[in-house]
């Protein structure tokens, strides 16, 4: 949502759903890391790159 100012209302909304869908893809990621799932699961499932789950497990781990 940074640029948002500088779009049009369609640009803008499609930006705003594209943050909402990524946002919701690391939550999915963090409870299924938070039942102990295994990270390629993880990754077929919600799409994100394995680089990003393993940081979101270290982060996890240091919380």
């Amino acid at each position: 949502m940074k640029k948002i100012v500088s779009l049009g209302f369609d640009e803008a909304r499609a930006a705003c759903l594209a943050e909402g869908e990524a946002q919701e893809k690391f939550a999915t990621a963090k409870r299924m890391l938070a039942l102990g799932k295994n990270l390629q699961d993880i990754m077929l499932i919600t799409d994100l790159p394995m680089s990003k789950i393993q940081e979101l497990q270290t982060e996890i781990k240091s919380a």
